[in-house]
């Protein structure tokens, strides 16, 4: 078997992409907030904790993907996925809250 890291590199795909972007994201809120704290009583605090409650979803969702990747060719993957995401939103926007 190769190395884990090997699968996230070479064989990205689009949950692997936004999974990363989300944490880099994170990471550097975090480190902004380090430098510039908030006024107390501020909701960012509130936005950033919540952001890191909710991000299991994410670690899970890119699990599954990385578990995905091993069994099923990328290409594939990366169309079920671009399939699955667009059949979602389409449903969201068209049903859920039209324009």
């Amino acid at each position: 078997m190769k190395n884990p890291l090997y699968y996230l590199v070479r064989k990205p795909t689009i949950i692997s992409i936004t999974t990363v972007l989300f944490f880099i994201y994170i990471t550097f809120l975090m480190i902004y907030k380090l430098f510039n704290p908030p006024k107390i009583g501020s909701g960012y605090n509130m936005i950033l904790e919540m952001l890191l409650i909710f991000s299991i979803v994410p670690v899970v969702l890119f699990i599954i993907d990385r578990l995905l990747v091993i069994k099923i060719n990328n290409i594939k993957l990366t169309i079920i996925e671009t399939i699955v995401i667009g059949s979602i939103l389409s449903y969201y926007f068209v049903f859920v809250n039209p324009f």
